[in-house]
């Protein structure tokens, strides 16, 4: 009797052992493991799902809304459930964070495909890939950086290609930076040209090798190499902004030459055979007629 009671006393020690290293092993995860339904146990406490959204809770006036407003119902695939209809998982949470107001979101179309993570313990579902979206939205406290620079490309046959982070730029590429102070948008190609678009509160800057638009509330200045233009309320300068010299209004000009030559075409000369015109007078003709050519040329601005 004494080697049966020494045999379950070993057994029960060995069993003790492992629930105790076991224990040390998972940690607090050991709690979710128990707390998960039957057959969804494991290490993880997680089942990763593949469905489509089946319904996005936005209408604040769908009866659903209240429980499940800000967040989507997916279904799973036929093929991936033993039911023949497929299960609907409601109230899927967007994100990880139970509160999708500010931060990093993304909501997807109707019926788009998603893959999503349910919490065995919690039963709270997550999506953690989308194939397409109707809205991103970042919103970051200090810096939002969206590039992409392209790179020679990998060579799998070659043993002493690089890897894809040691692959040697080509010189095109394209980035945007958000700060809260402005944009930056800057395009560069394999020639070393380069544009770059700067837009501040009160600025809006665009540079394109030698050229350059400056736009602020009172002025726009654009400018290829020393030749500018500026326009600013009630003011319009050439060849430079700080420019003081007036230019001639060259139809208001054309248009007091006729009206001159038209007064002294009428002019009258006392003869002894009563008043006439100027023996000149055809021309005066002449230089009206060229003038009203020069003048259908010309691009009239109000």
């Amino acid at each position: 009797m004494e080697e049966p009671n020494m045999r379950y006393m070993q057994d029960n020690n060995r069993r003790m052992i492992q629930e105790a290293i076991r224990k040390i092993a998972l940690g607090r995860s050991i709690e979710r493991i128990e707390m998960a339904p039957g057959g969804m146990g494991g290490v993880g406490t997680a089942r990763m799902i593949h469905g489509y959204v089946a319904k996005i809770h936005d209408d604040p006036g769908d009866e659903e809304f209240a429980d499940y407003g800000g967040t989507v119902d997916v279904g799973e695939y036929p093929d991936e459930t033993a039911s023949a209809g497929g299960i609907i998982h409601k109230g899927v949470l967007l994100a990880a964070a139970r509160n999708n107001e500010g931060g990093f979101l993304i909501v997807p179309t109707l019926f788009s495909e998603v893959t999503i993570v349910l919490d065995a313990a919690t039963r709270h579902a997550y999506i953690v890939n989308y194939s397409h979206a109707e809205t991103i939205r970042m919103e970051a406290h200090s810096e939002v950086s969206i590039g992409m620079t392209e790179t020679e490309a990998l060579d799998p046959d070659n043993d002493s290609s690089p890897d894809y982070d040691e692959l040697e730029p080509t010189g095109n590429e394209a980035h945007t930076s958000y700060t809260a102070e402005g944009i930056t948008a800057t395009v560069k190609n394999d020639s070393g040209k380069e544009s770059s678009v700067v837009q501040g509160a009160e600025e809006i800057a665009q540079t394109v090798d030698k050229s350059e638009v400056r736009q602020t509330a009172d002025k726009i200045v654009q400018k290829v190499n020393s030749t500018t233009v500026a326009v600013a309320d009630n003011k319009v300068t050439l060849g430079d902004e700080n420019a003081t010299e007036p230019l001639v209004l060259g139809n208001e000009l054309a248009q007091l030459m006729l009206d001159f030559l038209t007064e002294c075409s009428k002019i009258m000369t006392p003869t002894l055979m009563g008043t006439m015109q100027p023996l000149n007078f055809p021309n005066f003709l002449s230089l009206t007629s060229k003038i009203q050519k020069f003048l259908s040329k010309t691009s009239y601005t109000k």
